[in-house]
């Protein structure tokens, strides 16, 4: 990495007291203002990073603007940053939902967080506070200040890696820990290659405007509560196929960024890699379906004056747990009726199957604890036919 020409005045052990002099001003100082404080607080904190960088570079004379390096940003290099925050974005959810499984009870931050800074902020304001503060002050602490302690350092890797694991510590959360590592080897290696630290404040603001936008538009789909108990034991098979490009569009951009250290194995080793995530993916689906599946069964029967309410299924649910129920009704045109009873006396579905082609009936569902029965309950016009019923709960 190039080194500053003030670099004698800095050693690698200088960015880990550093880091752990930020660390301490936020555990002792910026926590308790969030808390007490709120959104204010968390601009204070921001702002706090900021100065401390300049601060320190005041303290050790080292040239302000050798360690916030902004130069002339080229096309390729903007293409380059882009590819590399679309590419990770996925895998930040594939390590979310990882650290999600292992350590379930970390779930809650979602919801905590959420709450936090979605709550009492509009859309722009979100912006400004979670996207473009940060991007500014957290990667003038980060990618400047205390990255420019280890210029010195032989192996580019090991600055990557440091500053990586310095990114996810300071972000002080179990369940984002993987994923803002990874954010930070993203960011430590574009600056590490491209000296210019403006790029790495574009790549951090699409992150987080990212993560901003998608929030707002999933905000009225997804209660607080539903998001504070997400199983991500089931989703990883999800994430890991919705993933499957992120290993090749990352290479690109690594590529289209740092062309003369590209080697084109690489795109054999993201093949691979893909492969192994969309197998993976695969098989973990099924066998999350295949756990989650309460019921998945198809009864046909003729319909008579005597069987006009006739039980088709029953299954057990152990514990409280959401399910979503599918009703399929073919070789049927009269009237019916899909009832779900559970014998403690909850009445999960009284619904008439709705006339067409395709007759459906789909359910999202909180079940308790209960033995349940699935009852269809015919008209007087259903008499004589020979309707099959396909129902699935899970």
């Amino acid at each position: 990495m190039e080194k500053l020409s003030d670099q004698g005045r800095l050693r690698p052990w200088m960015g880990f007291v550093l880091f752990g002099v930020l660390m301490a001003f936020f555990i002792l100082v910026c926590a308790p203002l969030q808390q007490n404080l709120g959104i204010p607080g968390l601009i204070i904190t921001e702002l706090a990073f900021l100065a401390m960088a300049v601060i320190y570079c005041l303290i050790t004379r080292v040239k302000i603007k050798e360690v916030f390096p902004v130069k002339k940003v080229k096309v390729r290099d903007i293409f380059g940053c882009i590819l590399l925050i679309l590419g990770a974005f996925p895998v930040s959810m594939i390590a979310v939902a990882i650290t999600g499984t292992i350590f379930p009870q970390s779930v809650s931050e979602v919801g905590d967080l959420n709450s936090f800074l979605y709550e009492s902020m509009s859309f722009p304001v979100a912006a400004l506070v979670v996207a473009l503060l940060p991007a500014i002050c957290e990667e003038a602490i980060h990618r400047g200040a205390i990255l420019s302690n280890f210029r010195s350092l032989k192996h580019d890797w090991v600055i990557v890696l440091i500053m990586g694991l310095f990114f996810g510590i300071n972000h002080m959360s179990v369940l984002r820990f993987l994923t803002t590592m990874f954010l930070g080897l993203i960011l430590s290696y574009v600056v590490v290659k491209k000296n210019n630290i403006l790029l790495s404040m574009i790549m951090h603001f699409t992150n987080n405007m990212i993560s901003v936008t998608v929030t707002y538009l999933g905000k009225s789909a997804v209660s607080e509560v539903s998001v504070s108990n997400i199983d991500y034991s089931s989703l990883l098979g999800t994430y890991l196929i919705m993933g499957v490009a992120s290993p090749f569009i990352i290479t690109l951009g690594l590529m289209l960024l740092y062309p003369q250290g590209h080697k084109k194995i690489r795109f054999l080793y993201a093949g691979i890699l893909s492969a192994v995530m969309l197998i993976s993916g695969i098989a973990m689906t099924a066998v999350t379906a295949s756990k989650n599946m309460l019921v998945n069964s198809t009864v046909s029967f003729q319909i008579e004056e005597e069987n006009k309410d006739s039980e088709l299924v029953t299954f057990d649910v152990e514990k409280d747990r959401s399910a979503t129920i599918v009703v399929v009704v073919t070789n049927a045109e009269g009237d019916y009726k899909i009832k779900i009873d559970g014998d403690k006396g909850s009445s999960v579905i009284d619904a008439e199957v709705p006339d067409g082609k395709l007759r459906t009936l789909t359910y999202n569902v909180d079940l308790k604890a209960d033995h349940y029965t699935v009852t269809v309950v015919s008209g007087s016009n259903s008499k004589g036919e020979h309707p099959a019923f396909q129902i699935v709960v899970q």
